[in-house]
């Protein structure tokens, strides 16, 4: 695993990972993860701006976050927490737009190393076509960004 260029691994018809290592604590990435005010500064897409209309982070407990586009339209993502493991594992579905039943499993792996955490997130789809969808349209580019800006405020708080 590097540290600029995450790994992406098919796991399965319905599975893929995508592996990195961040420069911080497991504590740390895990609070990004699970802080409101801290989500909001590494989650949304460069130059658009995102809040957190819900964040109830326990399994069971409900997330809702709104992304304000370029355009000014808004992007609702939203989806509830499986597992709560603080420092090692977080696990959510996920679903962009309201009302759609393409539900995505993401499951988020910490490991204390040498250089910092290796972060994996693996993603597991409904579907192979919705698995493959995610790999075409860039979610592991999407994550790879997304970790940049969560090392960068991090990085920022040191």
């Amino acid at each position: 695993m590097t540290e600029e260029t995450p790994n992406v691994r098919e796991v399965s018809e319905r599975e893929f990972v995508v592996e990195r290592t961040i420069r911080s604590t497991p504590e740390r990435i895990f609070e990004a993860y699970t802080e409101p005010e801290f989500i909001a500064q590494w989650w949304a897409h460069p130059g658009q701006s995102m809040h957190v209309d819900e964040m109830n982070v326990r399994p069971g407990g409900e997330w809702r976050f709104v992304h304000i586009l370029d355009d000014g339209e808004e992007m609702v993502m939203h989806g509830e927490y499986r597992e709560v493991d603080p420092v090692t594992r977080l696990s959510y579905t996920y679903n962009v737009g309201e009302g759609t039943d393409e539900e995505i499993l993401a499951i988020v792996d910490l490991e204390a190393v040498e250089a910092g955490t290796d972060i994996t997130l693996t993603f597991r789809c409904a579907s192979e076509e919705q698995r493959e969808d995610m790999l075409s349209s860039g979610a592991a580019q999407g994550a790879k960004a997304a970790w940049k800006r969560l090392e960068d405020a991090l990085g920022a708080e040191a």
